[in-house]
């Protein structure tokens, strides 16, 4: 497919993941095609395309609509997210080599970078887009080890139904200042570790839904044991770490 007819398909993808359209609310095929410039045909293929990722669907007789937000579907999207997750991170303790620590810790730093800003700031407007991307590259690093290829094509999918939904349910689209910054700064120092339990934990304390105090009772399945253990130590750690100029 060429860049002309990927452009419909980018930009609908973009506006559904970062709240322009929002829940359940009507695709306009004639408003699309003439911001898009495009053809009916080429706006059709995009939207089936965005259907069959569940970021959109199709009524009969009705046209698209933005998949309708709920509280079920999105614990939905965070539990699949965490076995790709663990899946892929699992296989790159075990199997990355020292270039792939390499990209994890240039992925960490610019990510770890960039939640400091975003701590001392508060402008999450200005931050967002920059902060989505390096969150992407940080999570996506784990999926880096050959052999994870196909794992990796799924979890982008997953991983931006899970986006789309903190965006649309969630202040600062899920950015939860130090806390979030702990909890990354938890998984790398684990995966430098090698130590894929403390990693593993770390991740599904990450993954939990947020709710008051940013977190709910209501926790995602977990095969590690030890997350209370760390978390209280994290975020005094990530306090500690953000200090550091």
């Amino acid at each position: 497919m060429n860049d002309l007819q990927n452009h419909p398909y980018n930009s609908l993808r973009s506006g559904l993941i970062w709240g322009r359209w929002k829940s359940g609310e009507r695709l306009i095929p004639k408003i699309l095609k003439e911001e898009f410039g495009c053809t009916s045909s080429v706006l059709r293929e995009a939207m089936l395309r965005l259907s069959g990722e569940g970021l959109i669907i199709e009524e009969k007789n009705q046209g698209f609509r933005a998949v309708v937000h709920s509280h079920e579907t999105f614990r939905q999207a965070a539990r699949l997210r965490l076995l790709l997750e663990r899946e892929a991170l699992e296989y790159a303790l075990a199997n990355g080599d020292l270039n792939w620590e390499l990209q994890l810790s240039a992925a960490f730093q610019k990510l770890f970078h960039i939640e400091k800003r975003l701590v001392e700031t508060g402008d999450i407007d200005q931050f967002a887009s920059h902060w989505a991307l390096y969150d992407w590259e940080f999570h996506s690093t784990f999926f880096a080890v050959k052999g994870s290829e196909l794992l990796l094509s799924t979890y982008k999918t997953v991983f931006d139904t899970y986006r789309m939904y903190a965006v649309a349910e969630f202040k600062d689209h899920g950015f939860a200042g130090e806390i979030t910054t702990g909890e990354h700064l938890a998984i790398y120092n684990a995966a430098v570790d090698r130590d894929a339990p403390a990693c593993i934990s770390a991740l599904e304390y990450h993954l939990t839904l947020f709710g008051d105090a940013n977190r709910s009772t209501d926790m995602l399945p977990r095969r590690a044991q030890t997350i209370q253990r760390w978390s209280d130590g994290a975020k005094n750690t990530a306090s500690n770490e953000l200090l550091v100029t």
